[in-house]
C-alpha cells in the first residue's frame, strides 16, 4: 500500500518534453502527393497549361471586341434616334416656308387705306405662325453684311460694288432657314462684285 503506482508514458506531466521519435515524426512531409498533383515547370503538363492560358486569353480578347462593338452600337442607336426626334418635322417644316414667304410678301405690299386694326391683326398671326415654326428648330440665316458662304448662301445676282469686299452678300433676295443644325433652305442672295476696270 505505500508503494507509489508506476506512471507510465501516457499519464506524463503536460510541461515534460516529447520523446525525440515523436518530434522526428512531426518533422517528416509526405511528398508523393504534391509531386503527383502540381507538375514541375518542364514537365509534360506544361503545353498543355500555356495552351489553355493562350486560349483564355483568345477568348477575353474575343470579348472585349464584342464589348466595344456593342458600346459603339449603342451609341449609333442613341444618335439615330436622336437624330430621328430631332428632325422629325423636317419635311412638314420645309413644306410650310412658301407659305410663310407669302404671309411677309402680303404683309410687306399691304395696300394703302387698309384697315389698321385688321392688318394689325394679320401681323399678329403671320408671327405665331413663325413662332411655332421656331418653336420646331426653325432659325433664319444671316446674310446682309456676312461674307458669302456656299454652304447657306445661293447667289443668284451680283452687284458692281466698291462701297463692300468682295464676296460680301449685300441684299437677301428670299430667306433661307435652317433647322436645328441643318440647312433647310439656303439663303437667295446678291454678293459684291469689284467694279470692272475702264480701260
Amino acid at each position: 500500500m505505500g508503494k507509489k503506482p508506476n506512471m507510465s508514458s501516457k499519464h506524463q506531466a503536460p510541461d515534460q518534453p516529447a520523446p525525440a521519435v515523436e518530434k522526428g515524426r512531426q518533422n517528416v512531409v509526405d511528398s508523393r502527393a504534391s509531386s503527383a498533383d502540381d507538375p514541375q515547370p518542364g514537365s509534360a503538363a506544361d503545353p498543355e497549361l500555356q495552351a489553355a492560358r493562350d486560349e483564355a486569353q483568345a477568348t477575353f480578347a474575343r470579348y472585349q471586341r464584342l464589348a466595344a462593338d456593342f458600346e459603339n452600337y449603342k451609341r449609333r442607336t442613341r444618335q439615330e434616334l436622336a437624330d430621328r426626334t430631332q428632325y422629325a418635322n423636317e419635311e412638314l417644316v420645309r413644306k410650310l416656308l412658301p407659305i410663310l414667304d407669302n404671309f411677309r410678301r402680303a404683309l410687306d405690299h399691304a395696300p394703302e387705306g387698309i384697315d389698321r386694326n385688321w392688318f394689325e391683326g394679320i401681323k399678329l398671326v403671320a408671327r405665331q405662325f413663325e413662332e411655332t415654326l421656331q418653336a420646331q428648330g426653325l432659325t433664319t440665316i444671316p446674310a446682309v453684311g456676312e461674307k458669302f458662304d456656299p454652304n447657306q448662301h445661293e447667289a443668284i445676282a451680283r452687284e458692281e460694288t466698291d462701297e463692300h469686299e468682295e464676296g460680301t452678300v449685300v441684299e437677301e433676295m428670299q430667306p433661307g432657314y435652317r433647322l436645328h443644325e441643318r440647312v433647310l433652305r439656303p439663303t437667295l442672295v446678291k454678293v459684291a462684285h469689284p467694279r470692272a476696270l475702264k480701260s
